[in-house]
């Protein structure tokens, strides 16, 4: 009798747990994701107003900045100077 009041009491705490308390923690977890996930995106959006060019505007980046040069670990290749022939 004993044995049967333990299962079941066991059984009682396992669906309590996977019906009530499982859903809450993901929900608040998703939540705290979404609002990041929504401070990044308003964040990005900040970013782009405040640097956004005037139409016709033109910028050039460089390649051989120094921090471009510190993340080119590959090999490029070699380039092949060429004229046009008309």
């Amino acid at each position: 009798m004993r044995v049967l009041l333990i299962l079941l009491t066991v059984y009682l705490l396992y669906r309590i747990f996977f019906n009530f308390v499982l859903p809450l923690i993901a929900r608040y977890f998703f939540a705290k994701a979404a609002k990041n996930m929504q401070g990044q995106f308003n964040q990005q959006q900040q970013q782009q107003r405040t640097t956004s060019r005037r139409e016709g505007e033109v910028r050039i980046e460089t390649p051989n900045s120094p921090q471009n040069q510190r993340n080119r670990n590959f090999d490029e290749g070699e380039f092949v100077d060429y004229t046009e022939v008309k």
